[in-house]
């Protein structure tokens, strides 16, 4: 419905600026009004209504005598804004459908990893034209970093920044009883498990599992990976996964990689920034090994300080100065078609399993 400004108002102004369609303006008696006809509750613009957030006496309230539903508004918003695609919680499928849930650690400030998640959201949304695609983030430290600095949105589209629990519980409130959660995740973590564990609210969810998660997708990746390696003679190889601070089971699937690595090739490893194998084994190996190169390849979904400074750095404890050689870095881990593939193929199949 269309909110309103009451009698309590002060005339302080603070709300007309704020309007994103130029409802507001001064009327009668020192008492700012709202447009009816250009009142969209926000929706389009932001998640909640701007005049009621701002306003110090709480005077800009919803108008009873003109509900609206989320449909409506978003029309409403397309018609006062026809050059500018709606923001938000929006959702224009066929109720009906599965919704598409992405979960990501997310919360990169590299804009290089920010449009290597968008050009997935982007893959997935052509892909799956009938579904409402919505991501969930799990990094919540990351995205109060970001919204420090002013980000509001993940997207040119306007996705919120929300983790999976708000996500789930703002999809049940509209009536979504059906959800495809995909975790675009690179290996199980507790992000990937506080998003299965949270409160599904009676409605169908089924899950897709991370894709380090399975034996023989490990192995399908380092093969697909072959190309990047360095020649094992002057140039090793060494993986970059992320790694969990505790909880180690986390990590065995990168611990396995190390293994197969190292026993099927020449001056390959895999290390990872937090917990095991971490850094001491691959530091020394390559140490021993007489290379004189090393190039990094990055498993992880976007790019971020991790890679630039964590690992090529040029400060004391980074890999690259760890290792003391010429570095360089593959870092398109999202881009490679195996891993594109697994996670739209991962989506198809949750969709089937609807039918």
């Amino acid at each position: 419905m269309a909110y309103k400004i009451t009698k309590e108002c002060l005339s302080c102004a603070a709300c007309e600026s704020e309007c994103p369609n130029e409802a507001i303006h001064e009327g009668p008696d020192d008492i700012f009004v709202i447009e009816r006809d250009k009142c969209t509750e926000c929706v389009g613009a932001w998640l909640e209504p701007k005049c009621a957030q701002v306003c110090a006496v709480d005077a800009a309230v919803p108008d009873p005598g003109n509900p609206e539903t989320k449909k409506e508004l978003v029309a409403k918003w397309r018609q006062l804004n026809p050059d500018k695609p709606p923001k938000g919680f929006i959702l224009e499928a066929d109720p009906a459908q599965p919704v598409i849930v992405i979960i990501a650690d997310g919360g990169t400030s590299d804009p290089v990893g920010q449009r290597q998640m968008e050009d997935i959201d982007t893959l997935v949304r052509e892909k799956f034209p009938h579904h409402d695609v919505c991501w969930g983030m799990q990094a919540s430290y990351a995205i109060r970093g970001l919204q420090m600095r002013g980000q509001k949105y993940y997207f040119k589209r306007g996705v919120p920044m929300w983790g999976a629990e708000k996500l789930l519980t703002e999809l049940a409130a509209v009536g979504i009883k059906k959800a495809a959660m995909d975790l675009l995740m690179v290996h199980e973590s507790s992000f990937s498990a506080a998003a299965i564990n949270a409160p599904r609210h009676e409605m169908d969810i089924k899950v897709a599992m991370p894709f380090l998660t399975s034996a023989e997708n490990r192995i399908e990746l380092i093969k697909a990976l072959e190309p990047d390696f360095g020649d094992g003679k002057e140039t090793a190889t060494v993986f970059i996964g992320h790694g969990v601070f505790k909880n180690f089971e986390y990590n065995d699937a990168f611990k396995e990689m190390d293994n197969y690595l190292r026993e099927n090739y020449a001056n390959v490893y895999c290390g990872t920034l937090h917990g095991p194998p971490g850094t001491a084994d691959f530091v020394a190996a390559i140490k021993a090994s007489g290379c004189t190169r090393v190039r990094f390849i990055s498993l992880m979904i976007s790019t971020s300080g991790h890679i630039s400074e964590d690992v090529m750095g040029d400060q004391e404890g980074s890999w690259k100065s760890l290792v003391g050689l010429p570095a360089e870095v593959v870092d398109n881990f999202s881009e490679n078609p195996l891993v594109r593939a697994f996670f739209i193929q991962s989506i198809e199949k949750l969709l089937k399993d609807f039918e």
